[in-house]
């Protein structure tokens, strides 16, 4: 009975917005590279759950034809170091931007974090204030909708520091 009270609480915090107070995400020891608090493994995991969930059912991107039904992506360790070093420079230097501070496209970044990609593509954003919010956000503007719903990525990685959010995405190289 205790386990599937645990499972019951577990699944429940994964599937609702959760609200992990800074200092609860320092104690779990979860940081970006420059020491604040990064995104959380509840937003990751809802981030990627959420983005699953629209590529599963397909979606009528903003402008756009239907993009049909698109397979499940993966967690991409390396996309999501090239998204928090993007997120803590954002927010180390106070600007939203595609382009990091020294210049750096959202490609080179995932190059220099080491993943061999054929295709990429990122989605940023600012001040939403949980997974699903920001998920909601992306999926109403074109762009980012059709970064979602591109059957051609398998993985993602997302990074977050304070307001700043960003997703990227790859489809791996083959070799």
């Amino acid at each position: 009975m205790k386990s599937l009270l645990v499972l019951s609480l577990l699944s429940l915090l994964l599937t609702c917005d959760q609200f992990v107070s800074p200092d609860a995400v320092q104690q779990a020891g979860i940081r970006g590279s420059i020491g604040a608090p990064s995104i959380d493994v509840f937003s990751a995991q809802a981030v990627l759950d959420e983005v699953n969930a629209l590529r599963a059912r397909g979606c009528k991107c903003p402008n756009s034809r239907y993009s049909p039904p698109a397979p499940a992506l993966q967690w991409e360790e390396k996309l999501e170091k090239a998204a928090q070093a993007h997120a803590d420079d954002m927010y180390r230097g106070r600007y939203f931007s595609h382009n990091s501070a020294d210049g750096a496209s959202f490609s080179d970044r995932i190059s220099r974090a080491g993943y061999r990609w054929s295709a990429v593509g990122e989605n940023i954003a600012k001040g939403q204030p949980t997974a699903r919010a920001v998920v909601h956000a992306w999926a109403n503007s074109k762009g980012h909708c059709l970064n979602m719903m591109n059957p051609k990525f398998d993985d993602m990685g997302v990074g977050k520091n304070g307001p700043y959010w960003v997703q990227d995405f790859g489809a791996r190289k083959d070799d």
